[in-house]
C-alpha cells in the first residue's frame, strides 16, 4: 500500500514539474548582438532617464522585433548639480523609452511593458536582471 502511494506521489511530482515552464532565458551577454544593443541603450538612456548628461549600465533582458527590454542603472554626470540616479526596467521601441509608473502603478505598468514571463522575472526582483 505504501509503495503504491509512493509511485502515485512520484508520478504526480513528475507531471507537475514536467508541465512547468523553464525559467525565462536572458540573452547571452557575450553575444555580439546583445553587446551592441546594450551599448546602444547605454548611449540613448541618459538623456531619456536623467534629462541630461550621465552614464548608464544596461542589462538586456530580451527583444521582440524592434522592442528591447532592459534594466538600466543610470547616474547623472558629476558636476551637474546634485548627483542622482535611477535603477529601473525599461522598454525601448526604436528610440522611444517607456519606464514603469511609480508606487501602486509599478506592477501593472511592468506587466503592460514586458512579455508576461519577463514581467514576472522583473517583478520577482531577480538580481540576475540587473546590470
Amino acid at each position: 500500500m505504501i509503495r503504491r502511494h509512493a509511485v502515485w506521489l512520484g508520478l504526480a511530482i513528475g507531471l507537475l514539474t514536467g508541465c512547468s515552464e523553464p525559467p525565462y532565458a536572458l540573452p547571452d551577454r557575450n553575444a555580439a548582438d546583445a553587446r551592441a544593443e546594450e551599448e546602444r541603450l547605454a548611449t540613448l538612456l541618459p538623456a531619456e532617464l536623467l534629462n541630461g548628461p550621465g552614464t548608464c549600465e544596461v542589462r538586456l533582458l530580451g527583444r521582440d522585433g524592434s522592442s528591447s527590454f532592459a534594466w538600466a542603472h543610470c547616474e547623472a554626470a558629476p558636476g551637474v548639480g546634485d548627483v542622482f540616479g535611477v535603477s529601473i526596467p525599461v522598454r525601448v521601441d526604436g528610440d522611444r523609452v517607456t519606464q514603469p509608473g511609480d508606487g501602486s502603478d509599478y506592477s501593472a505598468s511592468v506587466r503592460r511593458m514586458f512579455p508576461e514571463r519577463l514581467a514576472e522575472v522583473v517583478l520577482d526582483d531577480d538580481t540576475n536582471v540587473r546590470p
